[in-house]
């Protein structure tokens, strides 16, 4: 039986004549309803009355046959590659989709994992990056291996934390077991072979990586702190010194805040006090300062132990780097006086304060030097020499020290894995520039390793250099 269509609208007409009105149901279904079931059962053609729908021609002169595009790599042989085998030829390796391949383009690992990341943890409020690369399978397991291929791990690993030691894989996180392993492959420890594991808090040996100064932070099941090196022994275990405290802070920027009998004070890396235990509460070292709490207040001190400045009535401080925000005010860490400049309050940005003029930013710098942006109404951010500067007109650009306009354009800051280099990248036109302001490549995602960036369109994806594929293949997604 063929489908009786009836167009939406001779049912909209239907619909308007009301439930009892004879005399316009018998016109609606004279001229509509009966024609559209005869055309729907074959009996009545267009001509013969009814509404038509519209013909639209098409311009086939604008249609073009598909071109698919031209795939960059290279490959050993014709079989999947599921398994990484190490090798000390391969150079620098590139991620992809869960596989690996050269710089040259050539595929090592074909993507058969979940994912593969560039190991990196933040230290000093920057992001430093290993030579390793953490892989994942698609059963949930870790594994890691070097990021010139010369050596990889088994997937023998629950978690993956890297540290300024290297990496640390978990391999049974309730018995606080795990290794670590160097950039270059080498096992610098295993938890099985410290002394103290069995003495430390359930599940607390990801605080390892806690570390600066191979100095790594451990909490014990009865709650005290201590710091383990790689070979597991406790800080100070045989220098007669206190090796246990009652609280602690991880070692940053040399000096980590320790408590006992109720005071906290600071020792080096070589377990010495620098700052006798004196105060209540304290706080790791930031910038160069650190804030405790004595005498009935807050106070700023120095890393000799200096009272740099004092803060009667603040109930909560911030330390950043180049900067105190102390009960709403800021302070400036080179004067320690109010972050005031010619009569302007600073605003805090890395490694000072901004003030805005009446033609212009000026930043004023905690080495007491000073920069100029003329013409910006506000500074958003930077990187090493360069600038994101917002313009007077509200249009942005990153700027250099002189305040020279390297790139106009809403852009951020991105840093390359491998080299820590800074790029510019233009995410509304997914394009990427060097820190000179020159073009790399378009299509880009905002993903830089050792110069190589990570692009894609809607068919394919892969790396560029100067511009031009060195490795292309399908997108995933690609229809």
């Amino acid at each position: 039986m063929k489908k009786r269509l009836i167009p939406l609208a001779l049912c909209l007409a239907l619909l308007l004549t009301g439930c009892g009105l004879s005399e316009q149901w018998n016109t609606v279904k004279e001229e509509y309803i009966d024609p559209a079931v005869e055309r729907a059962n074959g009996n009545l053609s267009d001509d013969e009355g009814g509404v038509a729908a519209p013909n639209i021609a098409t311009d086939r002169e604008e249609l073009t046959d598909y071109v698919p595009f031209e795939a960059v790599y290279t490959r050993a042989d014709g079989a999947t590659i599921d398994e990484l085998v190490p090798s000390d030829s391969y150079g620098r390796l590139l991620p992809f989709d869960g596989g690996l391949v050269t710089e040259g383009g050539e595929i090592v690992l074909d993507p058969v994992l979940q994912s593969v990341a560039a190991a990196g943890y933040e230290q000093g409020g920057r992001q430093l990056w290993l030579d390793v690369y953490i892989l994942q399978d698609k059963a949930g397991n870790y594994a890691v291996c070097g990021a010139d291929g010369s050596w990889c791990s088994g997937f023998d690993y629950s978690a993956v934390y890297p540290m300024e030691l290297g990496v640390l894989c978990v391999y049974d996180a309730a018995a606080n077991l795990a290794v670590c392993y160097a950039e270059d492959g080498a096992q610098l420890f295993d938890t099985a072979n410290f002394s103290d594991r069995t003495m430390m808090a359930a599940e607390s040996v990801s605080t390892l990586a806690q570390c600066e100064g191979g100095l790594m932070f451990c909490t014990y099941q009865r709650g005290t702190k201590s710091f383990l090196r790689a070979d597991g022994t406790a800080l100070n275990r045989n220098e007669g010194r206190t090796s246990y405290f009652d609280d602690a802070l991880p070692f940053s920027e040399g000096l980590a805040a320790v408590k006992n009998n109720g005071l906290w004070g600071y020792i080096n890396t070589d377990g010495e006090y620098v700052v006798q235990p004196q105060y209540s509460e304290a706080t790791s070292f930031t910038g160069g300062c650190a804030a405790v709490y004595g005498g009935g207040m807050w106070q700023i001190i120095d890393k000799t132990g200096a009272v740099r400045l004092e803060l009667p009535g603040v109930s909560e401080v911030t330390l950043g780097y180049g900067s105190i925000e102390a009960g709403g005010t800021y302070y400036n860490t080179s004067t320690f006086e109010q972050a005031v400049f010619y009569g302007y309050t600073g605003v805090p940005t890395d490694g000072g304060y901004w003030v805005k003029g009446e033609t212009g930013v000026r930043v004023f710098l905690t080495d007491g030097s000073q920069v100029y942006f003329s013409g910006g109404a506000a500074l958003l951010g930077r990187s090493g020499e360069l600038w994101l500067v917002q313009l007077a007109d509200g249009s942005e650009a990153v700027m250099d020290g002189y305040s020279r306009v390297v790139i106009y354009g809403e852009c951020s800051f991105i840093q390359d894995q491998a080299t820590g280099e800074t790029y510019i990248y233009d995410a509304g036109k997914r394009t990427l520039y060097d820190a000179a302001g020159a073009f790399v490549a378009d299509g880009c995602t905002g993903t830089v390793i050792n110069g190589f960036a990570w692009c894609s369109d809607a068919l394919s994806c892969g790396w560029k250099s100067g511009g031009e594929w060195v490795f292309r293949v399908p997108a995933a997604t690609a229809d």
